[in-house]
């Protein structure tokens, strides 16, 4: 198979969509696409025994000729037992992209809700895994917590019944981290900000009780009072607050996402927000690369 030349095809930073439809339209230039990028494995040797005496057999199926064990060229990646066309994959990646609604692009890939929705939940899995990893945030940061979901009656914001606390940190010129908490109690939310924000930070937060003991583990601390402005000078939380005001906006075409599933939701809208000014289908194909563990 020949390399597909794609470079002259990048607008902006972005991928082409004219550009991918060609590519989807042939089921070779597809495979080659993907395998170029690392989403299907280039096999070197079994995958069972080890062995580098190994071929193709009947429809591109590998066969060691040792351990006489067959493979599929899917083996190891997000399509492993999944019969979906190379070239449709590549759409449905892109729709993701375009946050389109998984019933929308059932329709438009001709597939069914239950694969285009498998997929959209693997997605996002491999997303969360690659958003809950260990690396900390620094410099100035801004620190507020959020509620979700419940019902819109009643009490809102802290204290309401029925809604998902969820605390986040933002770096002022960098990445934001969020995670679903349990409550937003001092101990909690203590926890999370030595897990995720180095020692020595500035940190800025409103004039929340829960953030009293921040200086007592090494953070220098900022308030805003609320109450009587939103910013004094540096001392705001607008970039934090800004995050949430795009999660839920988003989170609304969705009329409704249940508590088990909403970390995925979460998370996966912290990917987009950090990666807004990025290529967001070459960082999701970079997600599927050879690493890859569903």
């Amino acid at each position: 198979m020949s390399k597909i030349k794609h470079k002259k095809e990048i607008r902006g930073g972005k991928m082409e969509i004219s550009f991918l439809v060609k590519i989807a339209a042939d089921e070779e230039k597809a495979e080659t696409y993907l395998r170029e990028k690392g989403v299907l494995k280039t096999f070197t040797e079994c995958p069972y025994c080890g062995n580098k005496h190994f071929g193709k057999v009947r429809r591109g199926t590998y066969k060691c000729y040792k351990c006489k064990r067959e493979w599929s060229p899917r083996k190891g990646s997000i399509l492993e037992r999944s019969r979906i066309s190379y070239g449709k994959f590549l759409l449905l990646l892109k729709l993701f992209e375009l946050e389109l609604p998984a019933l929308r692009v059932s329709k438009e890939l001709k597939l069914s809700y239950t694969t285009v929705h498998k997929f959209y939940k693997k997605l996002r899995e491999r997303i969360y895994k690659e958003a809950t990893k260990d690396d900390m945030l620094g410099g100035e940061v801004e620190m507020d917590e959020s509620y979700f979901g419940g019902k819109r009656k009643g009490k809102r914001g802290r204290g309401a019944l029925n809604k998902i606390p969820v605390f986040g940190i933002l770096e002022r010129g960098g990445k934001v981290k969020v995670e679903v908490v349990k409550d937003v109690k001092a101990e909690t939310l203590l926890k999370e900000t030595i897990k995720k924000v180095k020692r020595g930070s500035l940190i800025y937060t409103d004039k929340y009780k829960s953030y009293d003991g921040l200086v007592m583990y090494g953070f220098r601390h900022k308030r805003i009072d609320h109450s009587k402005r939103f910013a004094n000078g540096k001392v705001y939380i607008n970039g934090i607050e800004g995050f949430w005001s795009y999660a839920k906006e988003r989170l609304m075409k969705y009329h409704g996402v249940s508590p088990k599933t909403f970390p995925l939701y979460i998370k996966e809208l912290e990917f987009r927000y950090n990666n807004r000014g990025k290529d967001l289908f070459e960082e999701l194909v970079k997600l599927l690369g050879v690493d890859y563990t569903g």
